[in-house]
This record gives C-alpha cells, sequence and structure tokens, in this order.
C-alpha cells in the first residue's frame, strides 16, 4: 500500500516538473508587452502619415511658388514616405498573422497538456489489481 502510493506521489510530482518544463516559453511572456507593442506600432503609423501630409503641404508650397528644386526634394521625400508605409503596412500585416499563428500553436500545446493531465490522473485512479496487502494471492 505505501509502495503504490509512494510511487503515485512520484509520478505525480515528475509529471508536474516535465511539465513546468515543457511549457512554451512564450506563454510565460507578459501579455501586456504585446498590446504595448501594438499601441507602439500604431503610433509609428500615425506620425508617418502626418510626415506624408506635411510632405505634401510642403510640395504643394514649393510648386506655388515655383521653386523646382524644393519642389522636387519634396516630391521625392513624398515617394520615399509611401514607400514606407506599404513596407510597414506589410509588415504589420504580416506579424499579425505570426501572432495568430503562434497563440493557435500555444492553444494546441495546452489542449496536449490538458489531455496527458487527464490520462495521467486516469492512470493514478486505475486499480492495479494488487491486493490491499500488497501482492497477488
Amino acid at each position: 500500500m505505501r509502495r503504490t502510493i509512494l510511487s503515485a506521489i512520484l509520478f505525480l510530482m515528475a509529471s508536474l516538473v516535465a511539465f513546468g518544463q515543457s511549457a512554451p516559453a512564450d506563454a510565460r511572456q507578459d501579455p501586456r508587452q504585446d498590446q504595448r507593442d501594438a499601441r507602439q506600432d500604431k503610433q509609428t503609423v500615425r506620425s508617418d502619415m502626418t510626415d506624408m501630409k506635411q510632405d505634401r503641404v510642403d510640395l504643394r508650397q514649393d510648386v506655388k511658388a515655383g521653386d523646382k528644386a524644393a519642389a522636387a526634394k519634396a516630391q521625392k521625400e513624398l515617394r520615399q514616405d509611401a514607400r514606407d508605409m506599404r513596407r510597414d503596412e506589410k509588415k504589420a500585416l504580416k506579424d499579425r498573422k505570426a501572432d495568430r499563428k503562434d497563440a493557435k500553436a500555444d492553444r494546441r500545446d495546452a489542449r496536449a497538456v490538458r489531455r496527458e493531465a487527464v490520462v495521467d490522473r486516469r492512470q493514478m485512479g486505475a486499480r492495479t489489481g494488487m491486493a490491499p496487502h500488497g501482492g497477488h494471492r
């Protein structure tokens, strides 16, 4: 009886240690960090949009003033800003897809761990066929 209880306790402790070591590193990450990163990305996009608008205003003013050199420079900056915006949008989309994929994998891993825990509990509660005194007769 004592041997069965002791082995059950040891098995349970080993399972808990194994579970703790196999937990994904992403699950331990602070979820608020993702929110801060998203907020920072939105702020960057807003500042890029403001820069584009300002470049357009500068371009219009230079064209009205007849300053071709400044207009060409403003046009170049405007095109660069547009390229940067497209690149940032593609990167943001790629990051969102990767985050969704990671979240899905984390949920899949959590389900697998829960299933293993249920199986372990069932095995712990299963009768071993041994008599209470510790042996067969």
